[in-house]
């Protein structure tokens, strides 16, 4: 590939494109759309069908295929001046620059050098990758670039850009910068007021400094501005640092001896509240005596779906051992990196030698390695994991992993199948244990009634249950739509969800208790083959589940969840429009009732009082009774139908004679 070297990409603020020092105008939104998505993807070819899905998403214009030429013409043009990198052939379009001439492609680089350092123990390195990596923005990512790919990137490029940020100041302050580090870290504590691990830093900051007074000042307007802005009690390692600044902790005080990578995971807390699973805590427990009173290892492998109470289980299980436990837990973004589990996990030595690094550690006493979430690992972490099961055998080490068992991935059922140890899943708790989880939660007995409605609502997610009785508890009316905390909540929980599915499964909520593919079409305008692999990803993941021939949310909370991402506006015409749809294609009149109960007070549309006149002999008594009374009350109705509706509503209420 000829280098263009007069030709940079901005992708991280300011204008996209410059030939040398003068900016190159590239036109409408869309038009720098494409030439960010083709960026983005420099040096490698670009279908059109991809172009279109990044700048248009599941609903192109019919001219889409037009319109890609014509920008990429005018894109060409544009360029020209830099020595025409624009690229076109059959196999679509390519951007024919060095990746190290685009910002983004150079940001990330630099997070990779970060990280290798970071593994390796040289931290002034570390910290001079990650300023070089902040040292390319210039503002906000794809700054006015519209479409779902820009959408993605920009979510996904923020969210690297504020982890490097904590981990530029976690360093410096590591390196003895904390009196420098103090102005930094109180800025960007009031720009992003809910990052704990920016007010843990300027805590510690302020106390290494001797400040010890603000150092408390800064934790109290912290825990306020958390508990103000989300609800919640800061998380406990930020807790724990009160009491001990306040005891003058000497492990607060700098290190000046150098040191190697450590292990970065703080063990969980062990629950203040643990009820159920008796059974599960007690395989655990005897694999921990073995490993403690024998000096016998072992394996275990943990199943549950998200929310199912992993962590708090292992935390349960491992109190007694915790100066014994090494604590790791897989994400997004450590699955980027090769083997950054295991130096999480045991230090970057471990990538030297495993054998000898685990051998010397288990010479000072029993050891527990726990890795969470093994689905996010990357494959060298796993083949590595896969050595110290054998390690197992011969040492006193006890390995545990517990991973969702959704959505499927091959290398990890592979894994799992290989696996001589024990394999311990959570299933969803049943009557009994969310009646106990309610007595650990509750200061008062909530009833049968809310009991049984928490369990069908959650079907029995210990997490969703969790804050379902948190906001009982705060004197939320828990039935109506879901408040933001427990959204919050459920949104993590189907993180791997795509994009395009979370927006389908957004239409499919406000289709009722079941639906049909085709009824998705309906409501989504998309084609039926378009929807079959969204459908069969969520199928896939255990949010939607078959009934005969229909679809529908396995758990109700999440669907609650999905229809309330739709503005209450939108989604009374929305309903309004999937009840004509049904009636207009002879749908049962109950299921179009249904649809209109769902748009409450505003039931706006003409045809909705004739409707329910020439239907209400069909539908069963309640729903029948209700729309009549919610109609009685509209404004927009003629004197006849008020008073056909109000007749039929009395028949129905009033004894016969």
């Amino acid at each position: 590939m000829d280098e263009v070297p007069s030709l940079t990409v901005r992708l991280l603020g300011g204008s996209p494109a410059w030939h040398g020092d003068g900016e190159i105008a590239l036109g409408p939104a869309q038009r720098q759309a494409v030439f960010a998505t083709l960026a983005l993807h420099a040096g490698q070819f670009v279908s059109r069908k991809e172009i279109i899905d990044a700048v248009w998403g599941e609903r192109p214009p019919d001219s889409a295929t037009g319109i890609v030429y014509t920008y990429v013409s005018a894109l060409r043009r544009a360029l020209e001046p830099a020595g025409e990198p624009l690229v076109a052939t059959r196999a679509g379009y390519s951007l024919d620059l060095p990746r190290q001439q685009v910002d983004v492609h150079v940001f990330e680089a630099e997070l990779d050098r970060a990280r290798t350092h970071r593994l390796a123990g040289a931290h002034q390195r570390e910290l001079e990758s990650l300023r070089s990596a902040l040292g390319q923005w210039r503002g906000s990512a794809l700054n006015g670039i519209p479409g779902p790919f820009a959408e993605t990137q920009r979510a996904r490029l923020n969210e690297l850009r504020m982890s490097a940020v904590e981990r530029q100041a976690e360093v410096a302050l590591h390196l003895g910068g904390y009196r420098e580090l103090v102005g930094e870290l109180a800025v960007l504590v009031e720009r992003h007021p809910l990052r704990e691990g920016l007010h843990r830093m300027l805590v510690t900051a302020l106390f290494r400094s001797g400040r010890q007074a603000e150092a408390l000042a800064a934790f109290d307007r912290a825990r306020e501005t958390i508990i103000e802005q989300s609800g919640l009690e800061p998380g406990p390692e930020l807790l724990a640092l009160r009491q001990r600044v306040l005891d003058g902790d000497p492990s607060l005080h700098h290190q000046d001896q150098p040191e190697r990578h450590r292990p970065t995971q703080a063990l969980p807390e062990r629950p203040s509240a643990f009820v159920g699973r008796e059974f599960e805590l007690g395989r655990l427990r005897r694999h921990l005596s073995a490993l403690m009173d024998e000096g016998r290892g072992g394996t275990v492998w943990l199943d549950g779906e998200a929310g199912s109470g992993k962590s708090a289980l292992l935390a349960e299980a491992l109190a007694t051992a915790r100066h014994r436990t090494n604590w790791v837990e897989a994400d997004e973004l450590t699955s980027a990196v090769p083997l950054s589990l295991i130096a999480d996990c045991l230090g970057g030595e471990a990538l030297e030698s495993l054998n000898k690094t685990v051998t010397e550690l288990c010479e000072d006493g029993p050891r527990v390695l726990v890795f969470e979430d093994l689905h996010w690992a990357d494959e060298e972490s796993l083949l590595a994991w896969q050595r110290l099961h054998r390690l197992t055998t011969h040492l006193p080490l006890l390995l545990i992993g517990s991973a969702r068992p959704l959505p499927r991935r091959r290398s990890l059922d592979v894994l799992r199948s290989r696996l001589e140890g024990e394999i311990v899943s959570l299933p969803p708790f049943d009557g009994v244990g969310v009646a106990a989880l309610a007595e650990e939660s509750l200061a008062r007995d909530p009833g049968e009634e809310f009991l049984g409605f928490a369990a069908e609502y959650t079907v029995g997610n210990a997490g969703y249950l969790c804050e379902l009785f948190a906001e009982f508890a705060d004197g939320r009316d828990v039935t109506t739509a879901p408040h933001s905390r427990i959204a919050a909540v459920v949104e993590d929980h189907l993180s791997t969800l795509s994009l395009p599915c979370k927006r389908t499964l957004n239409s499919a909520a406000l289709l009722g208790s079941s639906f049909t593919v085709a009824d998705l079409a309906g409501v989504t305008g998309r084609e039926l083959r378009v929807l079959i692999e969204v459908v069969e990803e969520a199928l896939a993941a255990r949010v939607l589940e078959t009934e005969d021939d229909r679809l529908r949310f396995r758990v109700p909370l999440e669907r609650s969840v999905f229809a309330a991402n739709t503005p209450p506006a939108i989604r009374a015409v929305l309903h309004q429009e999937i009840a004509a749809t049904m009636a207009g294609s002879g749908a049962p009149a109950d299921r179009v009732a249904e649809q209109l109960l769902q748009a409450g007070d505003e039931l706006t549309a003409a045809w909705i009082p004739q409707w329910l006149l020439d239907n209400v002999g069909a539908l069963s008594t309640g729903p029948a009774v209700e729309l009549l009374h919610l109609l009685s009350h509209q404004r927009n109705l003629t004197e006849d139908q008020h008073e056909s509706l109000t007749g039929e509503l009395a028949a129905l209420l009033l004894p016969g004679p």
